[in-house]
């Protein structure tokens, strides 16, 4: 196949084009910047432009496309609420630009990557399928949902099938240890790692599912090769919840440091807690999540010391 990327050079892009890469497909990555703690895949064709500005894309030099993997965006809750235009402009704006390329391109299947956050937040049912009712908490959560829907609409219009996938919380080599506002356990392991102290805002008792990057990389290549995907809503995660205060005591053993621990005030538009309900994709795509939380911090801490 030939496989373009958007934010092909960001953590989940880059893990993305090494997976297609190691199957033997022709990758073009779509990004206006390089990333320097990203994962490197030399043999990508790079391709430089800006999703906000459909007239370099029009200008992209690309005679035939398959697939489209859309990982562009601004991936914060908590930023989107600082610059709500820069928000709407990149994950909005940038979707239905790539759609309308695709659709010159005579793309076949455009994979959009959406997140957790577009659903209702449930106390009483945490356990999130992808039945249940969306509701925005944040503006990022806006964002990817009316994403979503202009996936479903334009493509079902164009005939390009299509595959959205809400991811939980991922983690993994690749990540930016510089940014704070993005990853829960990218934040906590860096913040341990250089100070011996993580300050979380928001309850311990809180709960995420965490997903490994290369388990995430596999549900995306099953969804991009299997047939049944098309036109269909996946979950990925590992369908098992950990609590904030377990996470940073696997962190405090993987790293064989004592932490000093402070809770502040929670950020704008967070869940309590919720994970994953993934017998859609396990029954459908055969996929289940193989890297455990303990085994994949031990990955991910080994590479973060490499970089440092």
């Amino acid at each position: 196949m030939i496989v373009a990327i958007t934010g092909g050079n960001g953590f989940l892009g880059s893990n993305l084009a090494k997976k297609f890469l190691s199957k033997g497909h022709k990758v073009y990555i779509l990004d206006k910047s390089q990333n320097k703690f990203s994962i490197k895949n030399p043999k990508a064709i790079q391709v430089k432009c800006d999703l906000t500005n459909y007239k370099t894309l029009n200008k992209i030099k690309i005679s035939k496309v398959d697939l489209v993997l859309h990982c562009a965006g601004q991936p914060s809750a908590a930023l989107s609420f600082n610059d709500p235009e820069f928000d709407l402009k990149v994950n909005i704006l940038g979707t239905l630009n790539i759609l309308r390329w695709g659709k010159i391109k005579k793309v076949k299947k455009v994979i959009f990557a959406s997140t957790f956050n577009v659903y209702e937040e449930n106390n009483s049912n945490p356990k999130l399928s992808e039945k249940d009712k969306c509701e925005a908490k944040s503006l990022y959560a806006v964002s990817k949902l009316a994403s979503e829907n202009y996936i479903r609409c334009y493509a079902r219009h164009y005939n390009i099938s299509w595959v959205i996938l809400r991811m939980f919380n991922i983690f993994g080599p690749g990540q930016d240890p510089n940014n704070k506002s993005l990853g829960m356990i990218n934040i906590f392991l860096n913040m341990a790692i250089k100070d011996n102290k993580v300050s979380v805002k928001g309850s311990l008792k809180r709960f995420r599912d965490f997903v490994f990057i290369d388990d995430v990389a596999e549900a995306w290549y099953k969804a991009s090769i299997n047939k049944k995907s098309n036109n269909s809503i996946y979950n990925i995660g590992t369908g098992k919840k950990t609590t904030i205060l377990e996470l940073l005591k696997i962190i405090s053993n993987t790293i064989s440091k004592k932490i000093d621990i402070s809770e502040l005030k929670g950020t704008p538009g967070d869940f309590k807690g919720c994970y994953s309900n993934i017998s859609k994709i396990k029954r459908e795509l055969n996929f289940k999540a193989k890297i455990d939380l303990k085994k994949g911090l031990k990955i991910f801490y080994n590479w973060a010391k490499k970089i440092r």
